[in-house]
């Protein structure tokens, strides 16, 4: 109990269509974890710093219109206020997978309260009505609320993500295959509520004091193909050699004391025209 852990991450998201860049959005943070309590399960205070998420993002998209920019802004500012919240997370012990946020009803209340205030300013700032001001807020407190399980969870599949490697099961120095059902990280994502069949492929290495493991999924691209054509009423003519999804995760662990080192992940998925490129790298300090 009292382990500490300093988390640096740098993310870049690209998206093209015909090999133009669309958009660029690149997010530098830097997280904390200590374990406060080892029971039954670990309980981990997992947290941003303060001021240390920076998202830059570059656009050729037209600018969206003021109700929606209005709109936009005001959850930026709230997602920006509530950045420093203190998640407890639990940890099962076997597994290293956290399962629960033990203070999430404290987030939601946190939500409310910083929702309310700057819903307030900003609607004086702009000149909006009371009857427009109240209408703004009953709106975002409702989206939080009905988002908040998904936010939590997409907190709990963060995490998880990172320390996935904790849990894999691999011979050294050797390579290994097996079916899994995987996940979006982002429960708010499309496909947030759809777990995809996929082959995992683990492999290892050692090194003189240093291990590495590789993940490649390979996923069934006729499940997938399926799952977008629900989604997307007019893209029943998409076939399967129109999609791809790689996803490659290199990992390297101490062996001196079997923390992680590092965490790389790259995806890339295209359907016809349009690609999309997301790269993380994660440092532990």
């Amino acid at each position: 109990m009292g382990d500490q852990k300093r988390i640096h991450t740098e993310s870049v998201s690209k998206v093209f269509i015909k090999d133009s860049l669309l958009n660029n959005t690149e997010i530098t943070g830097n997280y904390s974890i200590k374990v406060i309590d080892t029971v039954k399960s670990y309980t981990l205070l997992y947290s941003n710093e303060p001021n240390s998420v920076n998202i830059e993002t570059k656009s050729s998209v037209p600018k969206l219109d003021s109700v929606v920019n209005f709109f936009t802004e005001i959850i930026q500012k709230i997602e920006k206020e509530t950045n420093a919240f203190k998640y407890e997370l639990l940890v099962d012990k076997n597994t290293g997978q956290a399962f629960k946020v033990k203070n999430g009803d404290q987030y939601l209340k946190m939500i409310e309260q910083v929702a309310s205030t700057m819903i307030n300013e900003l609607g004086e700032k702009k000149e909006k009505t009371k009857a427009q001001i109240d209408s703004m807020k009953q709106k975002v407190i409702l989206y939080f609320k009905l988002a908040e399980p998904k936010i939590l969870e997409t907190t709990i599949n963060e995490f998880n993500y990172i320390m996935q490697p904790y849990s894999y099961t691999f011979p050294y120095n050797s390579t290994v295959s097996h079916k899994a059902m995987i996940q979006d990280v982002n429960a708010l994502g499309e496909f947030g509520d759809v777990e995809m069949p996929a082959v995992l492929t683990i492999s290892s290495k050692q090194h003189d004091s240093s291990l590495t493991i590789q993940s490649d999924t390979d996923y069934d691209k006729d499940f997938l193909l399926e799952q977008i054509k629900k989604k997307h009423k007019n893209m029943n003519d998409l076939t399967a050699s129109d999609i791809f999804l790689s996803e490659k995760v290199v990992t390297i662990f101490t062996t001196t004391n079997s923390w992680m080192v590092s965490h790389k992940s790259n995806v890339v998925f295209k359907m016809k025209e349009v690609k999309v490129i997301n790269e993380t790298i994660v440092s532990f300090q």
